[in-house]
């Protein structure tokens, strides 16, 4: 899949587009400003696996970029401690949101689903199509699943 930015395309816009690519996606700009921009999220959130065109009128690749880690591998404690910080700080304020228009997030099968509160105790609510499940980028484990 590809990603088409323009030079109209809002960084909030832009910023929410790159945040549902896969790996091996790629995003196509025109505006070198937008490929700037780009570039800097990909650098912050450390994606490699995500490739960054410039491109021009004619659809031709000016630029590229894609992401590669330092070359010592080690992340320093610091920086995964604020990362993580970040993290839990961003899923406690979806969790309340939940909490506020009355959706619960439930562990079912080996993923996460979000359903209203008051279907979240009916098995069956959880396998049908009141529950949406989350992708999770594989970032979900379960304690048992450790324990294998």
């Amino acid at each position: 899949m590809h990603i088409e930015i323009t030079s109209t395309t809002t960084q909030q816009q832009v910023h929410d587009e790159l945040r549902q690519l896969r790996a091996g996606d790629r995003v196509h700009c025109t505006d070198v400003r937008q490929f700037l921009f780009c570039k800097r999220l990909l650098e912050q959130w450390r994606w490699g696996d995500v490739l960054l065109l410039m491109m021009d009128d004619q659809k031709q690749v000016l630029k590229q970029f894609k992401y590669k880690p330092p070359a010592h591998d080690e992340i320093p404690r610091d920086r995964l401690l604020k990362d993580q910080e970040q993290v839990v700080h961003a899923l406690e304020k979806v969790f309340a949101h939940c909490h506020k228009v009355g959706l619960q997030v439930v562990s079912f099968s080996d993923g996460l689903v979000v359903v209203p509160k008051d279907l979240a105790e009916d098995p069956m609510a959880l396998c049908s199509a009141a529950a949406l499940g989350i992708n999770d980028y594989e970032t979900y484990t379960t304690f048992a699943e450790h324990l294998d």
